[in-house]
C-alpha cells in the first residue's frame, strides 16, 4: 500500500528552533562521553532529554539566578516535564563538545515553553522543545507561575530578542 501521507511538513515552529542560538542565549557545554552513546557510536537519543534537564537546572541557577535546589528544597515548587520533544537533525558523536542553549518560547499561567538547541561549532544538531508546568510539591497540582520568576523569564527572553 503506498504511503499516502507524503513527507513530513515541519512546522514554522519547528523551522525556527533549528535556527542557530541569539547571542544572548545561556549556553553549556557538555562533552559526549562513551557513556552517552549507544553500538554505532552516536549520542542515544534518551541522553539528549538528561541533558535537557541538566541544562534547565543550570540555567535557572547560573542564567536566571535563581537557584534550582532552592526553588525546589525551599519554595516546594516543582516544575516537572509535562511535554517533551525533540528534531535529531545530525548525529553528535563520542569526543565531540556539544553546546546545549535555552529559549523562553512561551510563557503561560502554569507553564514554560522552552526550546533547547544543541549546536557543535555553529551547526544545529539537535532542536528540542519542553514544557514544564509550575507545581506545588505538596500536592502536586498546578499553581501559577510565582512573580519573581515570571519577570525573570520575561527579561531573560527579551534579551534573546523574543
Amino acid at each position: 500500500m503506498p504511503d499516502t501521507l507524503g513527507p513530513p511538513v515541519p512546522s514554522p515552529d519547528a523551522e525556527a528552533r533549528r535556527r542557530p542560538l541569539p547571542p544572548g542565549a545561556f549556553r553549556v557545554q557538555r562533552p559526549i562521553r562513551f557513556s552517552h552513546t549507544d553500538p554505532a557510536g552516536i549520542v542515544y537519543f534518551p541522553v539528549y532529554f538528561d541533558m535537557f534537564n541538566g541544562v534547565v537546572e543550570d540555567w535557572f541557577t547560573h542564567g536566571l539566578g535563581i537557584n534550582y535546589a532552592d526553588l525546589i528544597l525551599e519554595r516546594r515548587i516543582g516544575l516537572p516535564i509535562v511535554h517533551a520533544e525533540c528534531d535529531f537533525l545530525i548525529p553528535s558523536r563520542m569526543g565531540e563538545t556539544l553546546t546545549l542553549g535555552v529559549r523562553v518560547e512561551r510563557i503561560g499561567r502554569s507553564s514554560i515553553s522552552i526550546g533547547i538547541t544543541g549546536e557543535i561549532e555553529g551547526s544545529v544538531r539537535l532542536a528540542g522543545r519542553l514544557t514544564v508546568v509550575a507545581t506545588a510539591l505538596d500536592d502536586f497540582a498546578s499553581i501559577p507561575i510565582p512573580s519573581d520568576l515570571r519577570s525573570t523569564l520575561e527579561a531573560y527572553r527579551a534579551a534573546c530578542g523574543a
